[in-house]
């Protein structure tokens, strides 16, 4: 198992902030997400299911197989990494174990033969990196069964409104993920069959659709540009403008109250935080909202 050099307690912490951070800020928040990627992240190896940070780290990739390798675990099943494959850091606790009373450095045997007294124990953080299945040729594999789901079935009204949408960005579902990529033009959607519910669906795709419209091209909102370039104020009124604009779209095509937002307490303390910096957020993102809808429905509403 090759470990990188880089392993202080620093280091490993700023990996794992910068990976998280770096999916928040594309809006994707992997604890709150209204899609299954086929189940928990897995070392296909073991089986075992990865716990804590971990977990996170591997949903917030996005891969619609959930299942993990090592570099040596993808040699020894006879499979190659391909080139220009991105690997995933995975992080775990090292223990170094020494002797109080003489300062003698010992391994973990010789620690528990004394006692606990006599023994002072630090952890500290380590990472090593693992490679999604999809990015490892040569190798046949061997996946549970997935109960299958009913076929996705479409809803009239969020399929007209889609269709009278003017200059409707691509929709691609390349990825597990739900974003609008500005300077492509484009959203990705995670595939349909994914969401616990055609209401989900669609509603994580209006969200994405109203933040399209802040797009040069459309209702040119900053915010919008500004938001990818890590201003925080920027980002939270994008998003509230999103969030606004979604739930009156849902609501409008009837679908609003089964695919709400979960009220999850670190859900409302974010957005009252957010709202005590900037005493203007809600009314101006309400505004900026309601033009985003009039725009994607042609002012019938």
């Amino acid at each position: 198992m090759k470990r990188s050099r880089k392993n202080s307690r620093k280091d490993v912490y700023q990996i794992v902030n910068d990976r998280i951070m770096s999916s928040l800020e594309k809006g994707i928040i992997p604890w709150k997400q209204p899609w299954s990627v086929m189940g928990l992240p897995k070392n296909y190896h073991s089986g075992k299911v990865y716990k804590g940070i971990n977990l996170w780290l591997l949903i917030s990739c996005g891969h619609a197989k959930p299942y993990y390798l090592t570099f040596k675990q993808a040699e020894s099943l006879g499979g190659k990494v391909k080139k220009g494959s991105k690997s995933s850091p995975i992080v775990y606790w090292n223990f170094v174990y020494q002797h109080k009373e003489t300062g003698k450095k010992l391994n973990e045997e010789e620690a528990r033969k004394l006692p606990k007294g006599l023994v002072d124990r630090r952890a500290f953080l380590k990472y090593y990196n693992v490679f999604n299945i999809a990015d490892v040729e040569g190798v046949e594999w061997e996946l549970p069964e997935i109960n299958q789901k009913q076929a996705f079935k479409p809803i009239k009204a969020c399929e007209e409104l889609l269709e009278n949408v003017p200059d409707l960005p691509a929709i691609r579902y390349g990825e597990a993920q739900a974003y609008y990529y500005p300077l492509k033009d484009y959203i990705n959607m995670p595939a349909k069959e994914l969401f616990r519910s055609e209401n989900h669906y669609y509603q994580t795709l209006f969200h994405e659709l109203v933040h399209s419209t802040g797009h040069q091209k459309r209702l040119n909102r900053k915010e919008l540009c500004e938001a990818s370039e890590k201003d925080e104020s920027a980002y939270s009124r994008e998003e509230l403008t999103a969030e606004m604009g979604a739930s009156y779209l849902g609501n409008l095509c009837g679908i609003w109250q089964e695919a709400q937002q979960e009220n999850s307490t670190a859900y409302i303390q974010h957005w009252l935080g957010q709202l005590k910096k900037d005493k203007r957020l809600l009314v101006e993102s309400a505004a900026k909202a309601q033009k985003a809808v009039d725009y994607l429905t042609n002012g019938r509403t």
